[in-house]
């Protein structure tokens, strides 16, 4: 039996990757429709979003941002939420989506053609929590760093005229260059290994199909 669920996402990187993930993941269900929501409009609609929840399960990405730990950001996140649906699956990303395609360390460097050692590396974070987890280690906001920094080691000019920046705005054409990426050529699997916030949304997925 096929399961119908809606995604939110606050960019069209986070709602790729939800979609990448429910294919691989969970190929029996059928994403009804991507609610919309940009940025902060994912907190001024959680109440809606919880309330439809109820009816159909709702897949939800958003990124960690400034908040200290992703426990935190779910939190503020629900407030004027009096009772979380059991089937709204909210899903941080630390500390952004796009440190999760950094984390497929060998397939960023070979689809963006930037040497493997630029790429960021993961290690054992204590996000405020009981247990270190491990997470990429980017040394400022993930999309700043592939916009300023890491882009400009690529040897694809294509791509690099199409995410560099000089401003705090991201390149012009940043979106069609990482979304063919996310959908055909990104492994989440090596990518969950060195991401423990995208090991916790892959489980979230498999098991909402065998509830």
């Amino acid at each position: 039996m096929q399961l119908n669920v809606f995604i939110v996402g606050e960019d069209p990187v986070t709602r790729a990757i939800i979609y990448r993930l429910v294919k691989d993941y969970a190929p029996g269900i059928r994403i009804i429709q991507s609610l919309p929501a940009r940025g902060g409009e994912i907190k001024s609609k959680i109440v809606s979003f919880n309330h439809l929840a109820l009816s159909y399960p709702i897949i939800l990405l958003s990124d960690l941002d400034t908040e200290p730990c992703p426990p935190i950001a779910k939190t503020n996140l629900l407030k004027g939420v009096t009772e979380v649906a059991p089937d709204f699956i909210i899903n941080i990303a630390v500390d952004e989506a796009e440190a999760w395609l950094f984390a497929d360390r060998e397939g960023f460097a070979n689809f963006f053609g930037v040497p493997i050692e630029s790429v960021p590396k993961s290690v054992l974070k204590k996000l405020q929590g009981i247990k270190p987890r491990i997470e990429m280690e980017v040394p400022i906001k993930s999309s700043y760093y592939l916009t300023h920094n890491l882009i400009g080691l690529s040897s694809n000019d294509t791509l690099k005229n199409q995410i560099s920046s000089s401003s705090s705005c991201k390149g012009k054409e940043y979106n069609s260059a990482l979304l063919p990426f996310i959908s055909s050529f990104w492994n989440p699997e090596e990518a969950r290994k060195n991401a423990y916030s995208l090991d916790r949304m892959i489980q979230r997925i498999e098991r909402l199909v065998k509830s």
